[in-house]
């Protein structure tokens, strides 16, 4: 029984050590610490419950982050965070932004292809 026991607590562990970003939800209060001062480069989706483009683009966009490994991923609510959408002049959704260093490297609008999401991460590695 123990042995059992064992195997299944090392199959547990190891489903939630894989390579996974998951994604951290930024917010006005957040913003600074995440996105404007943070170490790393910064993936930012601006994006809402309700857009459809948005659940479609996120999962390919969390996977591209992912492989490169270097790079934050967050994600802002427009609907929850008006200030901020539109200091940034966000006009539609998805819309996503490459920090680094604290200032925009990048811009894209909509739900594009992966390798259009990875040459536009790669922007963010000549930073």
């Amino acid at each position: 029984m123990l042995k059992s026991l064992n195997f299944v607590n090392r199959v547990a562990l190891s489903s939630f050590s894989n390579t996974r970003n998951y994604v951290t939800h930024v917010t006005k209060d957040t913003w600074g610490k995440l996105v404007l001062e943070a170490k790393r480069p910064v993936v930012v989706q601006f994006s809402a419950a309700w857009c459809s483009p948005c659940k479609i683009l996120e999962p390919a966009l969390e996977k591209a982050v992912g492989e490169k490994g270097n790079i934050d991923f967050v994600k802002l609510d427009i609907d929850q965070e008006p200030a901020l959408t539109e200091n940034y002049s966000i006009t539609s959704i998805p819309c996503v932004f490459g920090f680094s260093k604290g200032e925009p490297v990048f811009k894209f609008f909509g739900a594009i292809p992966p390798p259009q999401i990875k040459r536009y991460l790669d922007q963010l590695d000549q930073k």
